[in-house]
């Protein structure tokens, strides 16, 4: 990634920076494409199976070592520069208002809704649920959206404007004009042509529907011994395939046709949901006992730092052999220490949804913000609108009172504008 190591934006970089110059998937449950009950709970697939029959690669072992990442220069860029200048310049509610990622629906925002996220700041928002708008209808809703928050991003910066595209049972917007996708266990089985060419017109549907952050590829792999009993992935076949091998394969791909059509990929759940049995949506106390910093399932994640194009977003569940005591999204350890620090990603990270996930509903709800960007986070996503204004206020008070959390918030500021100038630059 072109973006800072969060180290480097330590108080005393700041200052010479400043001399010098003078960043689900979500809570929306997996639906499928036909119609659900009034619960909006999914409908279970005819045949849910996360194996690969094409794959001949023997199945990975969850502790075979997994090499680390090569660590990115640490010279800071012009975008990084003038990132650390614009996020200097906020103030504490102002910087909390480019990083809480709003949650509002797909079909198109209130006008209460849209003076609230206004007011409060909100810079980026995430597009939910499903909508059957075409995709001019929907360039009309995310104009609106952009129109909103206009005044919140400094100098003109665009908002980020994400949704949830995978295929299969997660696909928020399958009106006219959208690709009808099928699930990643289907699209692991295309050729390498057909699966890019499939993806550079999915990302041109999403541009021009003015989407340009999409919450895929999942770079989950499923245990085979799991398979559909693996719940949030492979029960919807949402891993493309069930080796490492089909895997990163793939992830490459979608990550290079989304960048190469200007649509920010987001790679997903790291470090992996695939050794877990319940979904973290709906079901608290998920915990893999068996994922480490050395297990080979991080393998996709590595090959996509290394990759440079997609952001992380890192799971909702708890992993005991990388920290016990904390789920993902609360844990220095899992964030700063093994996906920054040890893997040498710099660039954004995003959270599963903070908001209505049973996993997280015991911690209240502006702390998840809180713990989450003292983790080493970057945009805390929150697919509840009106929570999200709680996350920023929750953010701002306590970078009023506690210095050292008032420079995380301002490095994740950083990080997230660095991503927004360089892509303004592309």
């Amino acid at each position: 990634m072109k973006s800072p190591l969060l180290k480097l934006v330590s108080p005393l970089l700041v200052g010479s920076l400043l001399l010098v110059a003078t960043g689900c998937g979500p809570r929306e449950e997996p639906q499928a494409t036909t119609p659900t009950g009034s619960s909006g709970a999914p409908q279970s697939p005819a045949t849910p199976s996360s194996t690969d029959p094409t794959s001949a690669e023997p199945s990975m072992s969850a502790t075979s070592p997994v090499p680390t990442a090569p660590v990115p220069s640490t010279e800071p860029s012009t975008e990084a520069q003038r990132a650390a200048r614009l996020a200097a310049q906020m103030s504490s509610r102002e910087q909390a208002g480019q990083l809480v990622m709003a949650g509002v629906e797909a079909t198109g925002a209130t006008k209460a809704t849209l003076k609230s996220l206004t007011k409060a700041g909100v810079a980026n928002v995430f597009l939910r649920g499903r909508s059957k708008l075409s995709v001019k209808q929907t360039s009309a809703v995310t104009g609106q959206l952009r129109s909103a928050l206009s005044a919140n991003s400094p100098e003109g910066l665009d908002a980020w404007v994400a949704t949830d595209q995978e295929g299969g049972y997660v696909r928020v917007l399958q009106g006219s004009g959208f690709s009808d996708l099928p699930t990643a266990v289907t699209q692991a089985k295309w050729s390498t042509q057909r699966l890019d060419s499939t993806w550079r017109s999915v990302a041109k549907e999403l541009q021009k529907a003015g989407v340009n952050v999409n919450l895929a590829p999942v770079a989950d792999v499923v245990d085979p011994a799991l398979g559909s009993a693996n719940a949030p992935i492979g029960y919807f076949a949402r891993n493309y395939g069930s080796s490492l091998k089909s895997v990163t394969e793939s992830i490459r791909t979608v990550n290079q046709a989304l960048s190469a059509q200007g649509v920010q990929p987001v790679v997903k759940h790291f470090p992996g949901l695939g050794n877990v049995r319940e979904n973290t949506d709906t079901t608290a106390s998920v915990t893999d006992t068996a994922t480490s910093g050395d297990s080979e399932s991080l393998r996709p994640f590595v090959q996509a730092i290394e990759q440079g194009q997609a952001w992380v977003m890192v799971a909702n569940a708890r992993y005991t052999r990388i920290d016990k005591k904390n789920d993902a999204p609360f844990s220095r350890a899992l964030i700063q220490g093994l996906l920054r620090e040890k893997l040498g990603y710099d660039g954004v990270v995003i959270s599963d949804d903070l908001c209505e996930a049973k996993q997280v509903a015991s911690v209240p709800v502006g702390e998840r913000a809180v713990r989450f960007i003292d983790a080493g986070g970057t945009l805390p996503l929150c697919v509840d609108a009106d929570k999200s204004r709680t996350m920023i206020n929750a953010l701002t008070k306590q970078a009023d009172a506690d210095e050292q959390f008032a420079q995380r918030l301002e490095d994740a500021v950083t990080v997230a504008l660095t991503a927004k100038l360089e892509t303004g630059k592309e």
